[in-house]
């Protein structure tokens, strides 16, 4: 077989072991990524937020992001500083952008959780896992 062979270009690869995959640290390094994009969101203007634009997209990985975080068990004692109504919003806003689809948003009030209300609850849990360092 060479490289062209197109059974051996996919191939499965053993996997890498993560680095401080469940660290502090490394939570506070992807809660940081989650405010980039979140900035990134906020730098555009409310009128050019739709279903299929760039800002869009990234803003519904940022909540998918998000929800999965309250998802690995490792980080749930860093995962405090954020209400139960709050996590519950962003679980649901998850689910209707990964699983229904974005005909189901509503718009203004997926611009304003996005823009306002995330980037609140970043700073909290950011604040909380970092033991409130300044970052």
């Amino acid at each position: 077989m060479n490289d062209a062979d197109p059974k051996r270009r996919f191939a499965p690869r053993p996997r890498r072991a993560a680095a401080r995959s469940h660290d502090r640290e490394n939570l506070v390094e992807e809660l940081k990524a989650i405010r980039r994009r979140v900035q990134m969101v906020s730098g555009t203007s409310r009128d050019s937020f739709h279903d299929g634009s760039d800002a869009y997209d990234v803003a519904s990985m940022v909540i998918i992001w998000l929800a999965a975080l309250f998802e690995r068990p490792e980080f749930v004692p860093y995962l405090t500083a954020v209400t139960r109504e709050e996590r519950l919003a962003i679980s649901t806003t998850r689910n209707i952008a990964a699983h229904t689809g974005y005909r189901s948003m509503n718009d203004d009030l997926f611009w304003a959780a996005v823009t306002q209300r995330v980037p609140e609850i970043l700073d909290r849990l950011i604040d909380e896992a970092a033991g409130a360092e300044d970052f």
